[in-house]
């Protein structure tokens, strides 16, 4: 669990191992979490390990070598997560602060589920109220845009159960595969629909001669084309979108690599990768 101190990480940490289990102190006083704590607890077979963490305030606002320990050891526990939850408070403005965690935690290849506390004690709730909600966390959070968001509350343990079904879904996705034969098709469409942009003289247009995955946690897809640098950072955003939009990646980042390779060569490997 990371985010900014006081926003329920510890209680959170209690209510999900249940009744009679307070392995977090909560306090109302800013900075009570002072290491990692973690505790394990078995959901249906499934084992979750549970790593509550200090609040990460702004860098600017460490006063001292303690707080800077404590900071890192929190950042040091995400890095290694399988799965990062993202606490934020639903009732109060979401900050820069949040937006950096966010991108540290995309940085980092984590997978990611935002949990949005203390939703019980959000005024106005209604369908159109959540919706607002949800667009200003994915506005704001555009580093995790992917990731699933659940509004939760650890005082009452409303919709906490559904966050270890939104954890299992995030690390499914974090280890997901594609076949290369499913992923050059999707690729293909893609660039079919929207090619990628071509110099004022028409030259160095992007080609794509094969697509093949080459990692997960995060998935990684190696695509081997004629030139690296024809593909701007918003067509490869394009690619991802698209990708997102046929493969079930909810809750995980998707990384694109981008390989020149002469075509003869290429075409010569793709055909050894279709055997």
């Amino acid at each position: 669990l990371l985010g900014r101190p006081n926003v329920g990480k510890s209680s959170l940490m209690n209510r999900f191992l249940g009744p009679g289990e307070q392995r977090s102190i909560v306090s109302d006083v800013a900075g009570t979490t002072r290491d990692a704590v973690d505790a394990e607890l078995d959901v249906d077979g499934a084992i979750f390990r549970f790593v509550d963490t200090a609040g990460v305030r702004r860098k600017a606002r460490v006063k001292d070598g303690t707080e800077t320990q404590m900071v890192g050891r929190a950042l040091k526990a995400a890095k290694l997560a399988d799965v990062v939850l993202l606490v934020v408070d639903a009732t109060a403005e979401i900050t820069d602060q949040d937006a950096m965690l966010a991108q540290r935690i995309a940085d980092d290849g984590r997978a990611c589920v935002v949990l949005a506390n203390k939703w019980d004690i959000y005024e106005d709730k209604n369908e159109g109220s959540t919706r607002e909600v949800l667009k200003v966390l994915r506005e704001t959070l555009t580093a995790v845009s992917w990731a699933e968001v659940v509004f939760c509350s650890a005082e009452t343990g409303q919709r906490c159960l559904k966050v270890y079904d939104a954890v299992k879904r995030a690390r499914e996705s974090h280890h997901h595969r594609v076949s290369t034969a499913t992923l050059n098709e999707v690729v293909r469409d893609a660039m079919l629909w929207q090619p990628p942009p071509a110099t004022a003289a028409g030259k160095n247009a992007g080609k794509v001669y094969f697509v093949s995955q080459t990692a997960v946690a995060p998935p990684t897809f190696v695509c081997m084309c004629n030139d690296p640098k024809a593909f701007p950072k918003n067509y490869r955003r394009f690619l991802e979108r698209k990708l997102r939009e046929s493969m079930p990646f909810t809750g995980t980042p998707v990384r694109f690599v981008f390989r020149a390779r002469r075509q003869r060569e290429a075409e010569r490997d793709g055909r050894k990768r279709s055997r």
